[in-house]
């Protein structure tokens, strides 16, 4: 099998989320022997945002991806046949990283595109942090595709909900503001929903698994098992 690099840790529960993913994909797709048979791993915790920011630690704008990620993209490329970023905001930089890794690049953004294409979605709300993310709803809108923010409060909420998951203090009121985002998103008629900001579907827990959501973690983690345990 493939060995995976994940360039992971800018939330630690997400990493931790995927990684769970890919063990459980493999425990269903490949025949187990003790633990040979999951792909191997390496993982790299970024410990601090994805992008650059400011002296008052507000995202610079246009965004731009942080050079110390493109760096560990760098380190992690020699050791692995293929990386994955379970970030949705680091794909700002995905050129970057792709030529700094030297190796493929499983972009979460592309198969998360793919899903919303296979469903035929053509309303589609887009959750995230700060906002709906460009990186989603730029390609979205250049399909032909209506996209569904929220309003400035319910955005408020739901960011303060997805730092407290990163920082593991997230509680019922946390879970309420991620819920209360899905629920005016649906009430605005729309196909389905991406949940584009990890820390979301760990607020949602199996309501994240609903027909009309698309968690990009999950997606990243089916087409990551599915290079990683084909031999082309």
């Amino acid at each position: 099998m493939k060995r995976i690099g994940v360039l992971g840790g800018i939330s630690a529960q997400a990493t931790m989320d995927f990684e769970a993913r890919v063990h459980r994909l493999c425990q269903e797709r490949v025949p187990q022997h003790w633990n040979s048979g999951y792909p191997p791993m390496v993982v790299w915790y970024h410990r601090r945002l994805p992008v650059r920011i400011d002296d008052d630690g507000k995202p610079l704008v246009p965004m731009q991806v942080d050079p110390e990620l493109v760096e560990a993209a760098r380190w992690l490329g020699k050791a692995v046949d293929l990386l994955v970023i379970p970030c949705n905001s680091a794909h700002v930089g995905l050129r970057e990283i792709t030529a700094a890794a030297g190796c493929p690049v499983v972009s979460m953004i592309a198969v998360t595109l793919e899903e919303v294409a296979r469903r035929g979605w053509q309303r589609i709300g887009v959750l995230g942090f700060n906002s709906a993310p460009r990186v989603y709803v730029d390609p979205l809108r250049e399909r032909g595709i209506h996209c569904e923010g929220i309003d400035a409060t319910r955005q408020s909420r739901l960011d303060g909900a997805i730092r407290a998951v990163m920082e593991g203090r997230d509680g019922a009121a946390d879970v309420q503001a991620a819920r209360d985002a899905v629920d005016t998103l649906r009430a605005a008629r729309v196909d389905g929903l991406v949940l584009g900001c990890t820390e979301i579907p760990l607020l949602l827990g199996r309501e994240a698994e609903k027909k009309d959501l698309v968690d990009p973690v999950a997606a990243l983690a089916d087409a990551a098992v599915r290079l990683a345990t084909t031999s082309a």
